[in-house]
């Protein structure tokens, strides 16, 4: 999804977020009020975040740093 067909750009942080991080991406994602944008940005997650980050595919931009 191109970012000017969006109205709304979710920023989701996460550091070792792996238990947790599908449900925040679901949340931005079932949002009511039209098109939404994710980020998510990984800090160097030691364990899953960024694999699950990255299923979600064209769905959310994933931002990963490492340490």
């Amino acid at each position: 999804m191109h970012v000017s067909e969006c109205r709304v750009t979710v920023v989701i942080t996460a550091h070792n977020a792996e238990r947790y991080i599908s449900r925040s991406i679901d949340s931005a994602l079932s949002q009511t009020f039209g098109r939404v944008h994710v980020i998510v940005v990984d800090d160097g997650s030691t364990d899953g975040t960024s694999r699950v980050a990255a299923a979600y595919g064209d769905g959310v931009d994933l931002i990963r740093f490492s340490e």
